[in-house]
């Protein structure tokens, strides 16, 4: 079992410790999380109203790296006392950094699973244990931020931008809330500054990463990220030792986790700025953006499905197809096969738009009467007026039931 360092101990006792409490207490200085799991939990049958055993269960369960249940000890010890509680886990100076980092990480965990409250209430104690934590202030701002609260959201991010101006994350997050509100200059100017930070913390993590190659190779870029996503950890290894050329891969860990990070980070706030972009009826400074963001994250649909719709509107058909084929390996989604099969159509590839309109978009909507309108067309330019007499029925009968 991976041993977590828990270090100086500090109890401030009232009175003579129980012999669970004291036995937990040297478990845990030992690394013998599980029996200090057990002697807080025998001692809790006792005196289930004992604050400090629930503390001690928690501090078991961060040796265990069980998170949420670390998490929930600690908040039934609060909930028993919460000011004696707190000053415990202050007077464990060594350890405050691990208390704080576990109701993060619960926080994370609640605020995936939608369970916003929960995530709130842990982000409460890292804000005790730690005023000046921006990733707190930055997940918080977003909680609020999904759950409409513009004025708490923008509070927690100036926090955040407060502790740390050159935060790269929230200044992302505040031209978020901008676009989302659809003030796009002021958005702008917020992802601008964004991705100056991000560049300067991707550009370090890329030398650090590749420092044992002539130069960032973009293509093995896309493998480390695609490699890191998909938990393939062993597969990452071998990559990192015989193409990063480091003997030692799981010294290389945080490195890989802080270039994964980074460029998936500047790649979606080049994403947003160029969705800015067009929103501010620039297409080809979006466009520019979009293609920054893909030279960075290859797979990212929503910047190849845009990059395909900026292009189409401009009647470059044989280029929006490659970008919408490209989509589609990335992602099975109706629009990006339906504008698919409208290059096609335009290219006046029409056989091949029939079978991408019949064969994908119909697939997902059986009842989508704009492909039905296209097949008329297509079928109609090949010459099968039957076929494309049947469609122009199925389209206007769908009409009128609308």
């Amino acid at each position: 079992m991976k041993r977590i360092a828990l270090l100086g101990f500090i109890v401030l006792f009232i009175a003579c410790p129980s012999s669970h409490k004291n036995s937990a207490s040297i478990y845990i200085a030992q690394g013998e999380y599980v029996r200090a799991k057990e002697q807080a939990l025998e001692g809790l049958k006792a005196t289930p109203g004992d604050y400090e055993l629930y503390l001690l269960l928690g501090k078991a369960e961060i040796g265990l790296t069980s998170w949420l249940a670390a998490s929930n000890a600690l908040l039934q010890g609060i909930a028993v006392d919460s000011s004696q509680s707190i000053k415990w886990m202050l007077a464990d100076k060594n350890n405050i950094s691990v208390y704080r980092q576990t109701f993060y990480n619960s926080g994370v965990s609640f605020a995936q699973e939608k369970k916003y409250d929960k995530a709130l209430v842990n982000l409460g104690y890292c804000h005790i244990l730690d005023p000046d934590d921006v990733s707190a202030w930055v997940l918080e701002g977003g909680i609020y931020a999904e759950v409409g609260n513009a004025e708490k959201s923008s509070n927690a991010y100036k926090q955040a931008l407060a502790i740390d101006p050159e935060n790269p994350e929230a200044h992302y997050r505040v031209g978020k809330a901008y676009y989302d509100n659809k003030e796009y200059d002021s958005a702008s100017k917020r992802f601008n500054d964004a991705i100056k930070y991000y560049e300067m913390q991707h550009n370090a993590a890329a030398k650090t990463v590749f420092q044992n190659l002539p130069a960032v190779d973009k293509a093995l870029s896309y493998e480390i990220i695609s490699l890191f996503n998909e938990k393939k950890k062993a597969e990452l290894a071998e990559l990192i030792k015989v193409k990063l050329g480091f003997d030692d891969p799981a010294a290389q860990d945080r490195n890989i986790e802080r270039f994964v990070k980074t460029t998936e980070g500047l790649s979606r706030t080049y994403y947003w700025t160029g969705m800015t972009h067009l929103n501010l009826k620039n297409d080809s400074l979006a466009l520019a953006l979009f293609q920054k963001s893909l030279d960075l994250k290859s797979d990212y649909f929503e910047a190849l499905f845009y990059s395909g719709e900026v292009m189409l509107r401009q009647g470059k058909y044989q280029a929006a197809q490659g970008f919408f084929e490209k989509a589609t390996e990335v992602s099975d989604e109706l629009y990006a096969w339906f504008y698919l099969a409208v290059c096609h159509t335009q290219l006046k590839k029409y056989q091949k738009a029939i079978e991408i309109y019949e064969n994908e978009v119909l697939r997902m909507d059986p009842k989508n009467i704009e492909t039905m309108t296209n097949l008329a067309f297509c079928y109609r330019e090949l010459g099968n007026t039957k076929k494309s007499l049947e469609y122009l029925m199925k389209a206007e009968s769908l009409q009128k039931e609308k």
